[in-house]
């Protein structure tokens, strides 16, 4: 398969760089992209993502598997950001959005052109990002909230996206301060996400540890 990610990571040992080594030994053709808001111009992103990636598949050949797994936007992200003291960053809410929302838009539907009704788009979230009384991670709003939205455009793109391309979000709990753990959920994710299972399409899909069942979140229906 042509295996798009953004956001890969070089280390090993955390989910982008664990599932491209998987992938690559699979057997996969692998092509990464990162990008940092503070380095490179909006506007120059897109740019960049056509010549060193959609630029470089072979003429013919589509993207069976867009994977976005960019992590950033941790604005606002502590209790002091709440108070009547604090001046709103409105800067660092913009890049939460960007890295979260507007980015992931972006470039998806620019592999969109590339991919057909047997491709994959896969957003990475958080379970934090749709469990709303949970009693941890309450001072995150902006890293859980902006991925809430990606979660809202996951599911508007597995709807109307123009070439019947599967599109879901995985939202699972790494716990990277377990590595024998954190491994076995990886693993798990990895082998779902490189299955290509259609019927995933507009399902947030949930995994936490210690066994590493997924299965699609089935909170947030009209009554």
């Amino acid at each position: 398969m042509n295996i798009v990610i953004v956001g890969a990571g070089n280390d090993p040992q955390r989910f982008g760089g664990y599932f491209k080594q998987v992938a690559e030994e699979a057997g996969h053709t692998v092509y990464t992209f990162s990008y940092r808001l503070e380095t490179t111009a909006l506007e120059d992103i897109p740019v960049i993502f056509e010549l060193d990636v959609l630029n470089r598949i072979p003429h013919g050949e589509n993207i069976d598997l867009f994977l976005y797994n960019s992590i950033g936007g941790f604005y606002p992200g502590q209790p002091k950001h709440y108070s009547s003291f604090h001046d709103v960053n409105m800067y660092e809410w913009q890049k939460s959005i960007l890295i979260n929302a507007a980015i992931p838009h972006k470039l998806s539907t620019m592999a969109l052109r590339k991919m057909n009704e047997n491709s994959s788009i896969v957003f990475m979230t958080s379970s934090a990002s749709y469990l709303i009384n949970r009693d941890n991670y309450l001072e995150m709003a902006g890293y859980f909230g902006t991925k809430g939205a990606m979660n809202q455009l996951m599911r508007a793109m597995a709807e109307y996206n123009d070439k019947g391309t599967t599109v879901y979000t995985m939202a699972p709990h790494i716990p990277y301060e377990n590595p024998e753990q954190s491994k076995h959920i990886m693993e798990k994710l990895t082998n779902y996400i490189l299955s290509m299972n259609k019927e995933s399409n507009g399902k947030i899909l949930q995994c936490y540890p210690p066994d590493g069942r997924i299965w699609p979140h089935e909170g947030g229906k009209s009554p």
